[in-house]
């Protein structure tokens, strides 16, 4: 039994840099320009159960730059696991409220992704973060790939993401691209 047990968790393992290994292929993809309110809007359709169910409230601003030329997937899949992220790790005693705002500074667009969540110690877990197979929360469902795929992508397209946290406060996450 305990074989086995390797065995599987070896193949997931496998499985999981596979995975990687074809989202870093994918950089090829031609850059198109993309509406923030329109990325949002789609995952917003895309997980609409989730948001229902547990009654999120999802801000956006993108009132100072709602654009940005860059690959689709990889900006969806940014988007996609930053809100997934904060649904998934909300406080069971507030309505989930998550906020996204865009700014432009100089050369650079960013984006800064807010909840209200679960939060974690900061100052031991902030290098760990972006980690493959890091998680903080073992009540949820999760690999740990999520923050290391959205850490990968950001830095594929040029960018750079940093994350400041509290635990029971909420997480904020910021991305810089330069443009």
């Amino acid at each position: 039994i305990a074989l086995k047990q390797s065995v599987l968790t070896l193949d997931n393992v496998i499985r999981d840099l596979n995975f990687i290994l074809q989202v870093r292929k994918d950089i090829n993809e031609q850059k198109i320009e993309i509406s923030f309110y329109d990325m949002v809007d789609k995952i917003k359709t895309s997980i609409s159960n989730e948001i229902n169910e547990n009654k999120v409230q999802i801000l956006v601003d993108f009132s100072e730059i709602d654009t940005m030329t860059t690959i689709k997937s990889y900006l969806y899949s940014i988007f996609f696991n930053l809100i997934n992220n904060s649904i998934k790790y909300r406080h069971a005693d507030r309505t989930p409220v998550i906020e996204i705002k865009s700014k432009k500074v100089e050369s650079k667009i960013i984006l800064k992704f807010k909840d209200n969540g679960l939060g974690f110690d900061n100052i031991k877990s902030v290098n760990q973060v972006f980690g493959l197979y890091k998680r903080f929360h073992k009540h949820v469902e999760g690999k740990g790939l999520g923050l290391f795929m959205v850490k990968s992508q950001v830095e594929s397209l040029g960018g750079k993401i940093s994350v400041e946290s509290e635990l029971n406060v909420g997480t904020e996450f910021t991305i810089e691209f330069k443009v």
